[in-house]
């Protein structure tokens, strides 16, 4: 029974619903929002507003979504880090789960070198 306990417990956190704000936010703003904010908008695309992103996104289909394979296939971010599994994960079950985003929240670029 103890036992039990304790994988139900261990599970729990891997069945949560993603945050936006607490998990997707950062790894946005950290890896993307530089090149596609609205500041600079290369290849014409914008992420720092959900209208926009939302142009590259397809709630509920991480598989269709062109910011999760961009980013899946190590396309993007180009000449630095690719994503870790973890942010990865993050981003497709954000996707999966709707890519749900509150409303009047935007994005601003952040140094991925200055701790925040």
């Amino acid at each position: 029974m103890r036992t039990l306990l304790i994988l139900v417990l261990c599970a729990l956190p891997l069945s949560a619903k993603v945050d936006f704000v607490r998990d997707v936010k950062p790894i946005l703003e950290i890896r993307c929002v530089r090149c596609h904010g609205a500041e600079t908008a290369q290849r014409n695309l914008r992420l720092h507003r959900k209208d926009r992103a939302m142009l590259v996104i397809v709630p509920k289909k991480p598989e269709e979504s062109r910011l999760f394979l961009a980013a899946q296939s190590g396309f993007m971010p180009p000449g630095g880090p690719k994503l870790s599994a973890a942010e990865l994960e993050t981003l497709r079950k954000w996707i999966a789960e709707g890519a749900r985003w509150p409303k009047n929240v935007e994005l601003a670029a952040k140094s991925p070198f200055v701790r925040q």
